[in-house]
C-alpha cells in the first residue's frame, strides 16, 4: 500500500534518507531511534507536511498526486507536540477529527455516531462533556489520541501517543490499535523500547537521519538496539515478557 524508494527530504540542516521501504495494511509498526534521529520527520513526509525528493506511492499512486482531501482520508497524523487551545466539551474536539471528510460546513449523523463509537473504545465517556482545556495532560493525550483515529484513515500515523497517559491506558490503548490493525497501517513511534518489543510487529529504526534498520520481532536483537542508541542493552525475560534492559558502560562514562 505504502511504497518508498530514494526518498531525500531536507529540514533545515537535517537529512532524512530511505532507500528502500514498503509497507502493507495489517502492519503494526513501531518507529524507534534516539532523539533527532528521524522519526518525527518520517511521520511528516508520509502525511505530506515535507517536500522530498524520490518515490512515495500510496495505493499505486504517487502520493503527490492526492487531493488534499483525498490525503486527509488515507493518511492521518497525531503530531509529538500538539498546542491545542479549545474551549469545547471534549465529545466536540474528537468530533473535529472528522472534519476533513465533511463537505466543509456539517457534521453527518455518522460524524457523531463515529466520535460515540471511539469515545466508548477509548473508556473516556465520563469526560465526554467535560471541557477540553480543563483535562490533565494524560486525559488530553487520549482525547487527541482518539480525535486522530475517529477520521479511520487506512493509513495511522502516532508521534509518542503514550506521552502522559498512564500505564493502565497505555496498554488499553496498544490493545485497541491492535484490534484496528487487521486491515490498517499503524505507524507509532515510541520511546518505551520494552513495550514497543513486546506489542509490535515490526521496527524500523532510525539514526542520523537514516533508516538504518527495517525489522520484524524475529530479527530484532540487543546488539542492533545498542549500537542505534549508543547504550548496553540485555533482552531479559520476566515471566514470559521480554524485557529490555539498557545502561551506560561505566568503561566509558566521566568518573571525575
Amino acid at each position: 500500500m505504502i511504497e518508498l524508494k530514494n526518498i531525500l527530504a531536507q529540514r533545515a540542516d537535517f537529512c532524512l534518507s530511505i532507500k528502500s521501504l514498503n509497507l502493507k495494511p495489517g502492519d503494526f509498526v513501531a518507529v524507534l531511534g534516539n532523539n533527532g534521529s528521524g522519526k518525527s520527520t518520517f511521520l511528516s513526509l508520509l502525511s505530506g507536511f515535507l517536500t522530498f525528493k524520490g518515490n512515495y506511492r500510496v495505493k499505486d499512486r504517487d502520493f503527490e498526486s492526492y487531493s488534499l482531501k483525498e490525503r486527509n482520508s488515507t493518511v492521518g497524523l497525531l503530531p509529538q507536540k500538539t498546542a491545542l487551545n479549545m474551549p469545547f466539551d471534549v465529545f466536540y474536539v474528537i468530533l473535529t477529527g472528522r472534519f476533513p471528510l465533511t463537505n466543509g460546513f456539517h457534521y453527518r449523523q455518522e460524524d457523531h455516531r463515529a466520535t460515540g463509537r471511539v469515545i466508548a473504545k477509548f473508556d473516556i465517556e465520563h469526560l465526554a462533556k467535560r471541557s477540553f482545556n480543563e483535562l490533565s495532560g494524560g486525559e488530553k493525550q487520549r482525547v487527541l489520541l482518539a480525535r486522530a483515529l475517529n477520521r479511520e484513515t487506512p493509513v495511522s500515523l502516532l508521534d509518542e501517543p503514550l506521552t502522559g497517559i498512564d500505564l493502565r491506558h497505555q496498554h488499553e490503548t496498544i490493545n485497541f490499535l491492535k484490534k484496528q490493525q487487521k486491515d490498517k497501517i499503524f505507524l507509532v513511534v515510541m520511546h518505551d523500547v520494552s513495550l514497543a518489543i513486546r506489542e509490535f510487529d515490526r521496527f524500523l529504526i532510525f539514526s542520523g537521519g537514516d533508516l538504518v534498520y527495517d525489522v520484524t520481532k524475529d530479527q530484532i536483537s540487543a546488539q542492533k538496539l545498542a549500537e542505534v542508541f549508543e547504550v548496553e542493552i540485555d533482552f531479559l525475560t520476566h515471566k514470559d515478557k521480554l524485557v529490555v534492559y539498557s545502561a551506560i558502560d561505566d568503561k566509558n562514562t566521566d568518573q571525575t
